[in-house]
């Protein structure tokens, strides 16, 4: 027992500690979001009241939006977040759910692998290259693609060796119900509050 025991202890801190991983990731895309947003609206308070604006900010906004959308995806992936169709999946035998979803996540691997391929590729073209307000360098700024490229790709190949070693989990695992769908499921027709849903939603992303 004492071995089975250490293992399911060892399940529980990796998992905590890829939850605070992904929590972390989802505090540095609110930050780039709300940068993002006070750059935006303070060029526009600039150019509508004093005819003025920051050449940078313009420019520094365009690169957040990038960044907040790349790194953004990798959230998603971990949550299953990304849009998807379940109609045919969810009404198939469980051994047909297991080949579609295993051909899924490896198409999802490959196509990140072109990400990365390409993404590597403009790195190394451009690593002289520097944006024209800010003076960063284009190689920094594609980086991001590799990055996501290969997270996204490493999650794809997890959710593969999870599928495949937990069988009987298949059918809830093809659903693509997030934590606010049960959440609604689970409060059927009572009436929440925003902070009573955002308090049940956040209490579901912590689990």
């Amino acid at each position: 027992s004492t071995p089975i025991k250490s293992s399911a202890a060892s399940d529980v801190y990796k998992r905590q500690t890829m939850d605070k991983l992904f929590k972390g990731i989802d505090y540095l895309t609110g930050i780039l979001t709300g940068l993002m947003v006070l750059f935006v609206f303070m060029n526009v308070v600039l150019r509508t009241c004093f005819n003025s604006g920051l050449t940078w900010s313009e420019e520094l906004s365009r690169y957040l939006f990038v960044f907040v959308t790349y790194v953004g995806a990798i959230s998603a992936m971990r949550v299953n977040g990304h849009l998807g169709v379940d109609t045919l999946i969810s009404r198939v035998p469980r051994p047909l759910q297991m080949v579609m979803y295993v051909v899924s996540q490896l198409v999802i691997a490959a196509l990140m692998c072109i990400l990365v391929h390409g993404s590597g590729k403009m790195v190394l073209q451009n690593t002289e290259s520097r944006t024209a307000a800010l003076g960063i360098s284009y190689a920094l700024l594609y980086s991001v693609g590799i990055i996501t490229g290969v997270s996204i790709a490493a999650m794809a190949v997890a959710n593969i060796v999870y599928a495949v070693t937990h069988p009987s989990e298949i059918s809830s695992i093809v659903s693509m119900t997030t934590d606010e769908d049960e959440i609604m499921a689970e409060t059927g027709s009572e009436d929440l509050s925003d902070e009573e849903y955002a308090k049940r939603l956040n209490e579901e992303g912590g689990k």
